[in-house]
């Protein structure tokens, strides 16, 4: 149907005459009958207007089939989402546009390019990230989407070297009694409620653990707040604390933790001058990149879904059973190389150096490329 038969029926539909409508947008009946005679067109700025009159959409009174719509849009969400599991990021960043094109205000398509985006060093890419986040900012109506934007311009912002505009909007985010999280909690009971702590817990955990790994990897030189020593006790400390979460020794993707922990102890202690003890580290790291290249074979790239076999048997983050929510769960590592081939490039810094002629390095050194893929 055309907008002019659109509106007509609508308008009916509401029992209201052409001369009540005319009245609510301030026009003559004269210029609505045109409308709905399809003889002149309205103009854009009544879209809105018509559309809270009637109470639906501006698609409707457009005459877009708004199921078929969404349900298009869901379809090429789903493709996208594919191809990112399987390392096809330029086919993926393709179908992103295409469905944009098409689509201009799909939002969801528009976050999965802005987020991917994000993660690039070509600043363009990132401008563009900042364009698309900044759309969705200020056009969707998902508060969920609104703040995810705003979360990732804060970091995009400050990446592009706009400190100040970071911080205002950083200010601009209302503060919140309760979350969304935190008011459905309330309405549970018994084991559910139980499993949402439980998965609470776990949530607070990981970002608890990954904020101290920030702590200490933001400032490469001296640390403000910590001396070598006490920085040296704050990576045992990461060690220790994913070792007592995780108490089947099951640490999934937090084993990244500890062979960071591992490079990072063998730095420090190297500059104090204890080569044997950070040959130590680095033999614990190897040992710990061993295991974890083993678990994630075929899980790199992103938004890959974890499979019910390679998830933790621990307490506090097991799967209640096979229709648990979190066995759909996708994990995200822009990354195509594997662990072993990320810390052969680590070790050769100029921090270790002064091991380098060592037997025991040469030999980490060697079993590192002999594992390293891309």
């Amino acid at each position: 149907m055309s907008i002019g038969t659109n509106i007509k029926k609508l308008r009916r539909e509401r029992d209201i005459t052409q001369e009540q409508l005319a009245e609510l947008l301030h026009l003559t009946s004269s210029a609505v009958s045109q409308w709905e005679t399809d003889r002149v067109l309205p103009d854009i700025s009544y879209l809105p207007k018509l559309a809270n009159i009637f109470r639906v959409s501006a698609d409707t009174i457009l005459g877009i089939d708004v199921e078929a719509k969404d349900a298009r849009i869901e379809e090429i969400y789903d493709q996208v989402r594919e191809l990112w599991c399987t390392g096809q990021r330029e086919e993926a960043e393709r179908l992103c546009r295409e469905g944009l094109a098409e689509f201009p205000d799909a939002y969801i398509l528009m976050e999965e390019l802005a987020f991917n985006l994000s993660y690039s060093g070509d600043r363009a890419e990132q401008e563009e990230s900042i364009a698309l986040f900044e759309r969705i900012r200020a056009g969707s109506n998902d508060e969920v989407a609104k703040n995810f934007a705003v979360g990732n311009l804060c970091d995009l912002y400050m990446k592009t070297g706009k400190p100040e505009t970071a911080k205002q909007l950083a200010e601009s985010v209302p503060t919140l009694i309760y979350t969304k999280q935190q008011c459905l909690r309330m309405t549970l009971r018994g084991a559910e409620w139980a499993d949402e702590v439980r998965s609470q817990t776990a949530a607070e955990f990981d970002h608890f653990i990954w904020e101290l790994r920030n702590l200490l990897t933001v400032f490469r030189g001296s640390h403000p707040l910590f001396t070598t020593e006490e920085v040296i006790v704050l990576w045992k400390k990461i060690i220790t604390f994913v070792e007592l979460f995780y108490e089947a020794g099951d640490y999934a993707f937090e084993r990244q933790l500890i062979i960071e922990a591992h490079f990072r102890l063998a730095e420090l202690y190297t500059s104090l001058g204890q080569p044997d003890t950070a040959l130590d580290e680095l033999e614990a790291m190897l040992e710990q990149i061993g295991i974890y290249d083993a678990y994630s074979d075929g899980l790199l790239g992103n938004h890959v879904i974890l499979p019910k076999e390679k998830w933790p048997a621990s307490l506090l983050v097991r799967p209640l059973g096979p229709d648990d929510a979190r066995l759909a769960i996708t994990v995200s590592n822009p990354s195509t190389e594997n662990c072993a081939m990320e810390y052969l490039h680590k070790i050769s810094d100029q921090t270790l150096d002064s091991l380098r002629e060592n037997v025991r390095f040469r030999a980490v050194e060697a079993r590192l490329r002999e594992n390293a893929r891309k």
